[in-house]
């Protein structure tokens, strides 16, 4: 069981609380998951540690992605880094080099439907025919000829 407030703490107990006597408190047993931390520094838009390592390209993942990976845009990272302006001109670059989504397809209630082939290109770390929706040219690894 998962207990607390999103915003605050999460807390698990293992087991089904519902078989325990009245008046069991949970929280006697309860193992914290999760804590906020007081101390987050100020940034523009209040994105705090954790929400900027969401975008974190850790060792050997980078062999992995696809070039149109948006954990690799550069208005992000200008972004994270507090360079506001290059962030905002980087976006717009970017916006005017959008392509029409690879691997899902509009159905006609105007909902997106998985096409395939995103986890087999993966596996194979075969991204022929992605286009450089970022602009720059791919330099990755994964993007290398063998």
């Amino acid at each position: 069981m998962l207990i607390g407030k999103w915003d605050e703490a999460m807390y698990y107990v293992l087991g089904d609380p519902t078989t325990k006597p009245k008046g069991y408190d949970p929280m006697t047993e309860a193992a914290l998951l999760w804590e906020k931390d007081n101390y987050v520094p100020k940034t523009r838009y209040n994105l705090s540690p954790f929400a900027i390592s969401l975008n974190e390209i850790v060792p050997g993942l980078l062999v992995k992605l696809p070039p149109t990976d948006s954990r690799l845009r550069p208005d992000q990272r200008h972004l994270e880094n507090g360079e506001y302006e290059f962030a905002n001109a980087e976006k717009l670059r970017l916006e005017q080099l959008q392509r029409q989504p690879r691997w899902f397809k509009k159905d006609e209630d105007g909902s997106y439907r998985y096409m395939g082939g995103y986890w087999e290109a993966r596996e194979k770390n075969n991204w022929d025919g992605i286009p450089d929706i970022f602009g720059q040219g791919c330099d990755l690894p994964s993007c290398s000829e063998e």
